[in-house]
């Protein structure tokens, strides 16, 4: 019988330098997703090999790449030699760690064996791009002017090419000679009453990286008829510890055991005694929206089940991403803001930032800022308006709002209304991107329960919602749709995505109501 690896088997290309070849299991290893991020020596030594290469190559021949790149654009290039870079090797290291940072957020080192071909060179190319793009922006926030463009683009492009052409490979040589033709063998121990449905679950699946070789049952069979795996029985419990020790089975694939935990406790120690891996196909909860992360606490093993990817170290990753991108555009639109604050105290009434308590991470209010753009006292007559409201649900939103000033509907259509947040997003209580953060009050008339998990990641100043046709959606279901969305796929890669979507929204004036 044959069974796929676990979706957390990681494309370790990089072990098969450094450890035998006699067996898939000494370099593709199942791992917890904590564990399966693969070893990324390989690339790092790729990685200084090419960056060498360029630079030796600009170093040499600068004067030709120059005259190369002004013959085939027309423009005046002047490419800067890179002989002071030898004194500077910590940009180096600068641009290889985002590099690496990048490929990691991305997930590119958790792909597992038989991902898409097609992944591979979306996926190395988003990983290149974001390192590239990481690099110039720390670059240009440092001031570093001395370093060479050419070394920076040229090592991205050929790194890309690198990438693709070794993953590729990999794949070819790993699925070829190891899992179809010698498929990792498989002791199964379950119940007598459980081998059939056992067996006939993994005859479903389509990979052939395991085969079922032999078969412990915990239990007598009951019936009077043979069964057709009979000769794969290879004995009762008792025969556990010998059948192993004949050294024919490279792991025990233990079926779902619920209800017979002891027993199941004495086959892990029996296949631990003799260093031989045990997968445990657990059947006792399957998540529609969670994704199951094995952890461990007081020293025993614990399955968390998690529906966002905001609360692991991915999470410091994207909290940095917003201090650093954050802080360059506060010093961008210093200049606006002022300008802003004047016109709003000089046209009416009431204080320039209006704030407001707003329903945060988990729930917890936070006092948002935006510069004012109503009538003072506004919050006072929101009844009186109510009959306005364009979208179905408890939310408020409307395009004739009479409270709005007539500076106040400028500022919203450009969403410049919106840039003190920039203050929340530095404070932590709002992130660049994520589902934007409702009035308390709006809150509490949630209908749902569902529409509470858009509270499971930080509030953001700009979001799915706000990209994809804001004032065509007429309910918020639609609304906390695209939230969940945005929260069930997150990447930083998908952060950038909507920020740069974002930029368009603005300047066409499709702001918010």
């Amino acid at each position: 019988m044959i069974v796929d690896l676990p979706h957390t088997v990681t494309s370790s290309l990089y072990s098969t330098f450094f450890l035998p070849l006699s067996h898939p299991l000494f370099f593709i290893k199942s791992a917890t997703p904590q564990q399966a991020t693969g070893n990324h020596q390989v690339d790092v030594i790729a990685s200084v090999g090419l960056v060498s290469l360029v630079f030796w190559f600009l170093k040499q021949h600068a004067e030709t790449w120059q005259r190369f790149l002004q013959t085939v654009t027309g423009y005046p290039f002047y490419i800067q030699g890179v002989t002071h870079l030898q004194d500077q090797g910590w940009l180096f290291l600068i641009m290889l760690f985002n590099l690496f940072l990048a490929l990691k957020m991305i997930g590119f080192y958790n792909l597992d064996v038989f991902t898409p071909i097609s992944r591979i060179p979306i996926q190395s190319l988003k990983g290149v791009f974001l390192g590239t793009g990481l690099t110039a922006i720390i670059f240009n926030f440092l001031s570093i002017v001395t370093f060479n463009r050419s070394l920076l683009f040229g090592f991205a492009l050929l790194f890309v090419v690198y990438l693709i052409v070794k993953e590729l490979l990999f794949r070819v040589y790993l699925t070829r000679r190891y899992y179809k033709d010698r498929p990792l063998q498989a002791l199964l121990v379950c119940p007598a009453e459980e081998v059939e449905q056992q067996l006939s679950s993994v005859s479903l699946r389509h990979l052939s990286s395991l085969a079922i070789k032999g078969i412990i049952l915990t239990t007598d069979w009951q019936r009077e008829e043979e069964p057709s795996w009979k000769p794969l029985i290879a004995g009762k419990l008792d025969k556990l510890e010998a059948t192993l020790a004949r050294g024919l089975f490279d792991l025990v694939f233990l079926g779902d055991m619920l209800g017979q935990a002891a027993t199941a406790q004495r086959v892990l120690a029996a296949a631990e005694e003799q260093g031989v891996e045990v997968w445990y196909l657990a059947d006792f909860l399957t998540p529609l929206i969670s994704r199951p992360v094995v952890d461990e606490y007081g020293g025993r093993p614990v399955i968390v089940f998690r529906t966002t990817r905001h609360t692991d170290g991915r999470f410091l990753i994207k909290r940095l991403f917003d201090l650093m991108l954050a802080t360059l555009m506060f010093g961008f639109v210093s200049p606006v803001w002022l300008l802003v604050a004047l016109i709003v105290k000089f046209t009416s009434k009431g204080p320039v930032i209006y704030c407001q308590e707003r329903t945060g991470w988990k729930g917890k209010p936070f006092r948002m800022y935006k510069f004012r753009t109503m009538v003072y006292n506004a919050d006072t007559r929101l009844d009186e308006v109510r009959i306005h409201n364009e979208i179905r649900g408890p939310v408020f939103k409307s395009s004739d709002d009479p409270r709005v000033t007539w500076i106040g509907r400028v500022l919203r259509r450009f969403s410049f209304d919106e840039l003190p947040q920039l203050l929340n997003v530095l404070k932590g209580d709002m992130s660049l991107v994520g589902p934007r953060p409702l009035p308390l009050y709006e809150t509490e008339n949630f209908g749902a329960f569902k529409d509470y998990r858009r509270y499971s990641v930080l509030p953001g100043l700009t979001g799915l919602w706000q990209v994809s046709g804001r004032n065509r959606i007429e309910d918020f279901s639609d609304w906390v749709r695209l939230d969940l969305e945005y929260i069930d796929s997150w990447s930083l890669w998908l952060d950038i995505v909507i920020l740069f979507r974002t930029i368009p929204v603005i300047l066409s004036g499709d702001g918010a109501r």
